[in-house]
């Protein structure tokens, strides 16, 4: 079955879309508030320090994977089909995430994280590719707020499941990759993503490729345009090295810092998610069509860099959620915002243009990690410091962007 372009994107599949998104990043954030610990269990009696690193690092090369794999997968699924490749990419996130549960050294952790990064990437690109494919523009921005909402509540049950489970009793999960219940969350994920990949291949339309994808990415593109994209992407490498950055030094924070176990860290997580859900769902929409790009992107990135940068200056828990939550924010606006913007540019190789934004988006992230978790482990003042520093470019560029009419949304 095969549904037409541009005539409106049913229920079903828009909530099977949804599904998909939502379940891959139940498997990335069920990892975050775990990771620290289940690293101690690896690595025995290791100083701070090789704590630090490892959660910062394994955190990062999913980032990089998926910053490798989001352009093919895009350009692949622009050739046979979005629904094949999302399909794929939802299969191997289930199989990655069983085979981290069961990861009793820290090679095979490495390699289940970069397999996961991997073959995700074929998901979140692909499926808002699918949307662009079946939407008109007016309804686009709306569908790519609910989109990044179910990457967001995903994001949000993760680390919310994941501590949870940690705090159980081992019972039948054993010592599986030496941490106890510390692997029970990966192997629920595994599970719940497994019967959403059924209802995804069960119940999800194909879309026939998109027509003159081959011709259009063979032109020679606009130099304006190109030059419009290039910000873009930088905006988005600068966003999500601060959101990556974010979540591996508040997970440290957490439990180095302010003594919290891995459901309280998951519940701060809840917090940063409950409010970027409702940003996109409430504002996001509303906010495109009354204003333009650097009115919402500039404050978006002053959000993100005013709720980092304040964040080892405090420890009364108040301010720490009013911090989190203000982050929160301004990366629920921004994440959307810039998705848009490249999709609105990208003519039909929807997959290829948003696979680079994903790319982008994924390279940041992994960088922000990686370098938080390195930047901890000297100082634990340094990744809050210097992720900020980095938002506030991100503030500038956006601000001094040449060719400003280009990026007025009417």
């Amino acid at each position: 079955m095969s549904v037409r372009r541009h005539d409106g994107l049913a229920t079903l599949p828009f909530f099977l879309l949804m599904a998909a998104v939502f379940a891959v990043y139940v498997g990335y954030g069920i990892v975050l508030p775990v990771l620290p610990f289940l690293l101690e269990s690896l690595l025995g009696a290791s100083a701070r320090f090789s704590v630090a690193w490892h959660t910062g690092m394994i955190a990062a090369i999913y980032m990089f994977a998926l910053f490798v794999g989001a352009p093919l997968w895009g350009k692949v699924s622009d050739r046979i089909g979005r629904r094949p490749v999302i399909l794929l990419g939802l299969g191997g996130c289930v199989l990655a995430l069983a085979t981290f549960g069961l990861a009793a050294n820290l090679w095979v952790a490495y390699l289940a994280r970069a397999l996961a990064g991997g073959l995700v990437s074929a998901v979140l690109p692909v499926a808002l590719a699918y949307i662009s494919d079946t939407s008109a523009p007016e309804a686009r921005a709306r569908r790519f707020a609910w989109m990044t909402a179910a990457t967001t509540l995903g994001f949000m049950a993760g680390p919310l499941l994941g501590g949870w489970l940690a705090g159980m009793p081992a019972g039948i999960w054993g010592q599986a990759g030496g941490g106890g219940s510390l692997s029970a969350g990966f192997f629920t994920a595994a599970a719940g993503g497994a019967v959403i990949w059924l209802a995804v291949w069960r119940r999800l339309p194909g879309i026939p490729p998109p027509v003159n994808t081959a011709a259009h990415t063979q032109c020679l593109p606009d130099e304006r345009n190109t030059k419009s994209v290039n910000v873009l992407l930088l905006l988005a490498l600068l966003g999500m090295f601060g959101l990556g950055a974010f979540e591996v030094a508040i997970a440290l924070q957490g439990q180095q810092v302010l003594g919290l176990d891995p459901l309280q860290i998951g519940l701060i997580f809840m917090e940063c998610s409950l409010v970027m859900v409702a940003v996109q769902v409430l504002v996001f929409s509303p906010l495109v069509r009354r204003t333009g790009f650097r009115f919402i992107v500039a404050p978006a990135f002053l959000a993100m860099a005013v709720g980092v940068g304040l964040l080892p200056l405090v420890s009364d828990p108040g301010w720490i959620m009013l911090l989190v939550g203000l982050f929160a924010a301004g990366s629920g606006i921004l994440i959307p915002m810039l998705a848009y913007r490249v999709s609105l540019d990208a003519g039909p190789a929807q997959g290829a243009a948003l696979g680079k934004q994903t790319a982008a988006a994924a390279l940041g992230q992994g960088l922000g990690s990686a370098a938080a978790g390195w930047l901890y482990g000297i100082t634990i003042d340094a990744p809050f410091w210097f992720t900020a520093a980095l938002l506030l470019s991100g503030l500038l560029v956006s601000m001094v962007m040449r060719q400003r009419d280009r990026f007025t949304l009417n």
